[in-house]
């Protein structure tokens, strides 16, 4: 069954929104919060995780190479990340299906690090 118009995937503690393509019968997720848009696709929902996490990987090298911020700073002229913003909605939705949204970011975070072998499981959220 295809995600619905609310599904997120959090890869390396980044929110993905995630939409069914049906001309291409295909998996899509897009990178939400970042200063570029960072796009993957897969055949499967499963297969959407290991997709996600190469092209973040590849984007943040990019960032890097070209010392610029990956992130999205807010609109509105405050010194805030979109990112920020996006967790603060994501929160309450995250708790009620007995999730810490915190707790899995900082794991995410942690592990997504080039220095970790594994990294901590992508979560998918039907908000």
């Amino acid at each position: 069954m295809p995600p619905s118009a609310q599904d997120i995937m959090l890869i390396g503690g980044i929110p993905a929104l995630i939409s069914f393509q049906v001309q291409r019968a295909v998996f899509r997720g897009v990178f939400v919060g970042l200063n570029a848009e960072v796009d993957f696709f897969a055949s499967t929902v499963a297969g959407l995780a290991p997709q996600g996490e190469a092209a973040l990987r590849s984007f943040f090298k990019l960032c890097q190479r070209n010392q610029r911020s990956p992130l999205r700073l807010s609109e509105g002229g405050q010194q805030n990340y979109l990112l920020e913003e996006l967790y603060e909605q994501m929160v309450e939705p995250a708790r009620r299906c007995g999730i810490d949204l915190y707790d899995v970011v900082r794991e995410q975070v942690r592990t997504f690090q080039p220095t970790h072998i594994e990294t901590a499981p992508a979560i998918l959220l039907s908000l």
